[in-house]
């Protein structure tokens, strides 16, 4: 049998702005560096991964997923294709398998958030399909780029949108939310909002961190695990604050020139549009920061 494939189509938003500001031989090399070493991180966390998963006797990503990666000029393109797996009929435990991959997923680009936010304030949009892709260097092709990239355009805000192939399974978008529940609590890492229904990438990476998620109070039963939750909670608080700060900074910016602009009316409507946006990651922001119990970095 053969698990769910996932395609993922990410834009960064903000590289524009950090590639139009590129103006010497110096600082295109700066920025080239910083997407190589965008890449580096899949690429580690693959190399850091492999073995552990190969001792894990429930399920070991790499029986069942052949990962692929691509970065295209400001968009990042994952896919996990899947790989026949003979040996196993049961279609719970595929389907179980294929949630897992969608949580695993979500939890490297979390790393890649985390540091190109850091880095240049970059945040992410993308878009996540089922349907087939496959990469070759630096090349990506199949129906599951097209439907990821098109739910991508639907997202409008800094989130990650599932493509229409993917709500419309009801069988996986129960196991994806049963299996998230199991782990971490409340099930709202899929969140429908309007015509958008999209993956809470926030309320996980928090939730990886909090001491009421079931997994998390597993963990801390031994040194180990207090161990990695501790430093989870530390780049938690450093994601928070940065994201705060950028928040700010770009509504008091963008509010500004809202108002310098006003008597514009095509001025005017652009500036309200991005702050629309913002004011959406302010709300996102503080309600997962509420929800996990990290009040300190509400805006």
């Amino acid at each position: 049998m053969k698990a769910v494939q996932w395609t993922v189509f990410i834009d960064m938003l903000g590289f524009k702005k950090l590639n139009s500001s590129v103006t010497t031989d110096e600082q295109a090399q700066e920025l080239i560096k910083f997407m190589t070493t965008n890449r580096d991180v899949l690429v580690q966390l693959e190399a850091n991964t492999e073995q552990h998963y190969k001792q894990d006797k429930v399920f070991n990503l790499y029986d069942w997923y052949e990962l692929k990666s691509a970065f295209i000029s400001d968009s990042i393109v994952v896919t996990f294709k899947p790989k026949d797996v003979d040996w196993e009929k049961n279609a719970d435990k595929v389907l179980m398998h294929s949630a897992n991959a969608l949580m695993i997923i979500v939890m490297r680009l979390g790393a890649l958030m985390h540091k190109c936010l850091l880095e240049k304030e970059i945040s992410f949009r993308g878009g996540i399909s089922t349907e087939y892709c496959d990469i070759s260097e630096s090349f990506a092709v199949g129906a599951g780029l097209s439907s990821a990239n098109e739910a991508e355009g639907k997202a409008t805000y800094a989130r990650l949108a599932l493509a229409d192939d993917v709500v419309r399974n009801a069988a996986l978008m129960k196991q994806i939310r049963a299996l998230f529940t199991l782990m971490y609590g409340d099930s709202d890492f899929l969140v429908k909002e309007g015509a958008v229904t999209y993956v809470n990438a926030l309320d996980f990476m928090l939730a990886g961190a909090d001491m009421s998620s079931p997994a998390v109070a597993r963990a801390i039963r031994t040194p180990q695990g207090r161990v990695a939750v501790s430093g989870t909670r530390e780049q938690v608080k450093v994601f928070l604050a940065a994201q705060k700060a950028l928040v700010v900074k770009s509504i008091r910016e963008f509010y500004a020139a809202y108002r310098k602009g006003y008597a514009d009316v095509d001025s005017r409507k652009s500036y309200r549009r991005v702050l629309k946006k913002y004011f959406w990651l302010r709300h996102y922001h503080n309600a997962a920061a509420k929800k996990r119990q990290f009040q300190a970095f509400t805006i």
